[in-house]
């Protein structure tokens, strides 16, 4: 009897040598998979930072809108100024605000100014005047050099071209 008890455990414990062996990850294995996962968020990461660029260029462009339409009310409310043949209202690019305004006219020109300057990236607005159809042209530009550029767009805004910048144009007919 003493012989059958020595089989039963020797018997038992050749299974268990066996899933003993297999147990856990390879450190290759662990290996590879972080690898794989440090591709998916790099992917990730670049997801978010051109998210966040093209964000901030549809805010710029909303503010310049919201601008060129703030002006065009001003306008709209002293139209004999708006277009008379020697408007007040009239700007070229890189104009100065008016230091000391006398009319409302200047005064809507020194705000507009100053709040392109002030709410948009190297802002600047430009107004004509049509006096002959009626029509005021306002037109808003900033720079585009915001957030991921590739290396064309990096290059136009180094050298300060006009291509490095966008601008919202709004018809006025009064």
């Amino acid at each position: 009897m003493a012989r059958s008890n020595i089989l039963s455990s020797s018997a038992c414990q050749g299974p268990v040598r066996q899933l003993h062996g297999q147990a856990g990850f390879s450190l290759i294995e662990v290996l590879v998979t972080m690898v794989i996962l440090m591709f998916g968020l790099l992917g990730i990461a670049g997801l978010l930072v051109s998210g966040v660029s093209n964000a901030s260029g549809s805010e710029a462009m909303a503010k310049a809108s919201q601008l060129a339409a703030d002006m065009a009310d001003r306008i709209r409310a002293n139209p004999v100024v708006g277009v008379s043949a020697t408007s007040e209202y009239i700007t070229a690019w890189a104009d100065n605000p008016p230091s000391s305004p006398a009319t409302i006219a200047q005064q809507d020109k020194k705000d507009w100014l100053e709040a392109l300057a002030a709410q948009l990236p190297q802002g600047d607005g430009q107004i004509t005047v049509d006096n002959a159809l009626r029509k005021v042209v306002i037109t808003v530009r900033w720079s585009n050099c915001l957030g991921t550029l590739n290396d064309a767009d990096r290059t136009t805004c180094t050298d300060n071209a006009a291509t490095a910048f966008k601008t919202v144009s709004f018809e006025l007919r009064l």
